[in-house]
């Protein structure tokens, strides 16, 4: 079948000729990557790429290059997603994307879920190519068959092959059905991946509305693996639920229940019971992914060191009760423990306790890792608001994890990392994982004036902003849904908002400080600040 498609695709473009082929690629391409500009004040260079990359390293580059290459690692994240995964492709890009050139790759070239392919499509909703993601949301329905194999030989899930009641993948899988935890448990061990990836999926309706599609897609992956986990969820000495054996990829002990697992499963039944809801679930099956949610052990605790425990074992900063070491520490390249607050949205602003409590976590970290590890960085220190560490990442990024055709350093080439800075960068101007819009959450000093049109916010809200010397000067939404907007931006006193025309709209306050407002499908609304009073 394969090969009669990739087939009828050459024989139609000998067809239609170059000049045809060229002209259709190029409107097709220009339609999708345009929908995204970003202006933080570059300049033009006459330097190569590989020039430009050298000169930002050795502090040669002027301030107008710096942020033309800032610009570009940006938007070459959102080049390499349209050339990799589209809305008709066969498989959603790996490792590698499609760039892979030998026959002996790097991890086989394949599907890895403790962070790489989940990091893939961080940007994708957010830089508005959600057509990007329809292949990954149907491999991950494709795990399905093979994975409830895998659930029944681990997990003791009774059902085979025909039945829904769960289906597991480690941190290795290919096309192939390859779902088993691989032959080291010490990278391989990974049941809290489904999870973890089915937040990718469900995003797709937090930031479309598309109820339909998550009904006949989403839906039933999300049903099948929270009525799993309900039954995997077994209680400790204290009467709380925890996943046992947990593992936090890829270092540290076995224990019963740890941070990364825990806040994993609160995601998929908090999910769950949101799309639950939506498409008229029964009430008994969502009260009992209410009750085990409720009754998981943390999943957030907070060590002598104030940092969020990795493990529930540990006291101080990597060691137990007894002093012992837990884990690799400062230098490890993974932060799974910090998913609550990135990509997940179990910690944010309004848990402060936590929210602090994971600003010490990442102080504790190295931010020097792996190319993907430092763009993962960037996107949880744009969760914590800090713009200026997270910038000085995107530096630490280009130092030491970026070749000269600007691919993502593991080392060897891997394509995550470059995903996990366009999706960084994307947090650091516009976050809405919390229930609103903030508006340059995380603006750096280095980027004191600029513009960005086109990011999208979850309700449908396609959004642009400028601002001149690190204050908000105009924002734009376009509701692309329908419904209600509540937008925040601590960079301008008050806020105000009115229609396309220029009419008032209609607002109420928050007790944040942000505004309230009803939007109606496919109008603009101009958000401006307030002169004081």
């Amino acid at each position: 079948m394969l090969r009669r498609r990739v087939t009828a695709t050459v024989g139609a473009a000998a067809e239609k000729g170059y000049r045809a082929v060229r002209a259709d690629h190029v409107a097709d391409y220009a339609s999708r990557f345009g929908r995204v500009t970003l202006d933080l004040g570059q300049g033009p260079s006459a330097r190569p790429t590989d020039g430009l990359l050298e000169a930002y390293r050795d502090g040669t580059a002027t301030e107008g290059e710096r942020r033309l290459l800032e610009v570009l690692l940006f938007q070459y994240g959102r080049y390499l997603m349209l050339s990799s995964s589209r809305e008709n492709s066969l498989l959603p890009a790996n490792l590698q994307g499609v760039w892979n050139n030998v026959n002996s790759p790097a991890w086989s070239s394949d599907y890895h879920l403790n962070v790489n392919l989940q990091m893939n499509y961080w940007p994708v909703y957010s830089t508005d190519l959600a057509e990007c993601a329809l292949p990954l949301v149907a491999y991950v329905n494709a795990l399905r068959r093979p994975g409830r194999v895998t659930a029944e030989i681990y997990a003791g899930i009774p059902g085979g092959p025909d039945g829904e009641n769960g289906f597991m993948a480690h941190t290795q899988n290919t096309p192939f059905g390859w779902t088993c935890p691989g032959w080291s448990f010490d990278w391989g061990w990974s049941p809290t991946a489904v999870p973890w990836i089915l937040q990718n999926c469900w995003e797709h309706y937090e930031y479309t509305g598309d109820l339909d599609f998550m009904r006949r897609h989403v839906y039933p992956m999300l049903r099948e693996e929270a009525v799993m986990f309900s039954g995997l969820l077994t209680a400790d000495a204290d009467g709380c639920y925890v996943t046992s054996p947990a593992y936090s990829p890829e270092h540290g002990p076995r224990t019963h229940g740890n941070t990364y697992e825990q806040t994993l499963v609160w995601q998929l039944l908090t999910d769950a019971m949101a799309a639950g809801r939506l498409v008229g679930e029964d009430a008994a099956v969502l009260a009992d992914w209410q009750r085990k949610r409720d009754g998981l052990k943390g999943p957030v605790e907070i060590g002598r060191d104030g940092q969020v425990l990795e493990w529930y074992t540990e006291t101080d900063f990597n060691r137990d009760a007894q002093g012992k070491p837990l884990g690799q520490g400062f230098g490890h390249r993974h932060l799974s423990h910090l998913l609550g607050l990135y990509p997940g949205d179990l910690i944010t602003r309004d848990t402060p306790e936590w929210f602090e409590a994971a600003r010490v976590s990442m102080n504790l970290r190295t931010d020097r890792s792996t190319g993907w590890g430092m763009g993962h960085r960037i996107a949880l220190w744009a969760r914590l608001g800090d713009g200026d560490r997270a910038h000085r990442l995107i530096g630490t990024l280009f130092a030491v994890g970026i070749y000269p055709n600007l691919w993502d350093a593991h080392p060897p080439f891997q394509i995550d990392g470059n995903f996990g800075m366009t999706a960084g960068v994307a947090e650091m101007l516009l976050q809405s994982h919390a229930g609103y819009i903030h508006l340059l959450p995380a603006l750096p000093a280095a980027w004191a004036a600029g513009c960005v049109d086109g990011l999208v916010a979850r309700g449908n809200f396609k959004v642009s902003a400028a601002w001149v010397g690190g204050r908000l000067q105009e924002a734009v939404l376009l509701s692309r849904k329908g419904g209600q907007a509540e937008v925040f931006c601590e960079r301008v006193g008050r806020l105000g908002v009115r229609d396309a025309a220029g009419r008032p709209v209609p607002f109420e306050r928050t007790s944040a400080g942000g505004i309230v407002f009803m939007t109606r499908k496919g109008e603009r609304y101009v958000l401006t600040p307030l002169s004081e009073e």
